[in-house]
């Protein structure tokens, strides 16, 4: 299993005073498919989740998973020990407006 970990929180790096929502889109550049789940945690605990199946060279779109400016973790799950096959995109919008754009380079890894 691999994890990928965005956090956002006031006056840090990626400051969650300033994103509404994220939107997603995460491929899988390899060879195989696998599953991921995806969570967005808040104040209040688990916001949102989903599982969803990459096949080889797929694209799958997350869109307006809801932050209402306030701290969150972003988490995603593979069942698949390697980070090498997974891109991740992650738009960060406020009020329509595209803020800031973090990719999996941006994340903390966890193997």
């Amino acid at each position: 299993m691999s994890i990928l970990r965005l956090e956002a929180a006031p006056l840090t790096p990626i400051d969650s005073r300033y994103i509404q929502y994220v939107d997603l889109e995460i491929l899988n550049t390899g060879m195989e498919g696998f599953e991921m789940l995806a969570h967005v945690y808040g104040e209040q605990g688990l916001q949102y989740i989903q599982l969803i199946h990459l096949n080889p060279g797929s694209a799958v779109p997350l869109h307006h998973m809801m932050t209402e400016h306030k701290p969150f973790q972003l988490v995603l799950v593979t069942n698949v020990n390697d980070f090498a096959h997974t891109a991740v995109t992650v738009r960060a919008c406020n009020q329509g407006q595209l803020i800031a754009v973090f990719t999996q380079e941006n994340m903390i890894r966890t193997l």
